[in-house]
């Protein structure tokens, strides 16, 4: 399994642990009914959540989520609002998809109790996101093969769906038992100078990777989508730093000008641009 190794215990009380705690960003993909997204707000609110980030809600009632939350007007001031998931996950260090369903190209799939020390120690240098999908169907396929794990929750194989709001309390619990007190977490496997990447910049590493290979001819017609899925999911799988990320990208761009100037008998030529030359 590659993940990232788990924090070591400690015994004493660390208020830094409630403040990553505080740090985990929940983001809700589409989410359809105000009344849902109420839920969800009352549900991180009771377990100490702060961050919630909504991506193209069908409808955003302040009104219906205070009925469902009470006091939370505090708490709605901090949403967060996105056109797109990329935008929304672009400061995240740490992607993990909520889903019950397995997926054929999936990320490894461990539970709430596992995943809750990892998120949290990711927490302590950057920010993690756990990602919900809508009510109806879920997250797409092609969003949770590209988070670094899918979280799924243990329920009854016979009937195992949750609502959107009863996921999240659950998660979120496991969140706070991990961060408590008597169970606090240290970071140790995690460099504070070189804090893991951000998806922002694993993303540019890896189109900078996938577009010279691309131009050397690697991808074979009709097999493109499935094989850049693939070089994505072993790259995230070794969850490179912000200094790893952009030696994939340095490297991209060396080896596309090696492409370019040949010979490659596969290559395709494309004449060199300002965009195909690494920002200073």
């Amino acid at each position: 399994m590659n993940r990232p190794p788990l924090p070591t215990a400690k015994t004493a009380a660390s208020p830094t642990a409630r403040e990553a705690l505080n740090r985990i960003t929940i983001v809700l993909v589409e989410p359809q009914n105000p009344d849902n997204i109420g839920g969800v707000v009352r549900a991180m609110m009771n377990m100490g959540l702060q961050n919630l980030r909504l991506v193209n809600p069908k409808r955003y009632d302040p009104f219906r989520i205070s009925a469902a939350a009470h006091r939370s007007e505090e708490f709605q001031k901090r949403i967060e609002f996105y056109d797109s998931l990329e935008e929304a996950l672009a400061d995240t260090n740490l992607v993990v998809a909520a889903s019950n369903r397995r997926r054929r190209l999936g990320p490894p799939i461990e539970s709430p109790k596992t995943l809750a020390p990892i998120l949290l120690e990711h927490a302590y240098y950057g920010r993690p996101a756990i990602l919900f999908g809508r009510e109806d169907w879920g997250l797409p396929n092609e969003v949770v093969s590209r988070c670094h794990y899918q979280l799924t929750i243990p329920t009854n194989p016979e009937y195992g769906s949750l609502n959107l709001a009863q996921a999240v309390l659950l998660v979120s619990y496991e969140l706070r038992q991990a961060a408590l007190p008597q169970e606090n977490i240290f970071p140790e496997t995690i460099d504070p100078k070189d804090p893991p990447a951000t998806e922002a910049e694993f993303t540019a590493a890896v189109k900078a990777l996938l577009d010279v290979l691309d131009k050397a001819g690697f991808f074979k017609p009709g097999q493109e989508p499935a094989k850049r899925l693939k070089v994505d999911r072993l790259l995230r799988r070794t969850r490179p730093t912000a200094s790893e990320a952009g030696l994939l990208r340095a490297m991209g761009y060396v080896l596309d000008r090696a492409v370019r100037q040949g010979p490659w008998p596969h290559a395709r030529s494309r004449s060199p641009s300002s965009a195909d030359t690494p920002e200073s």
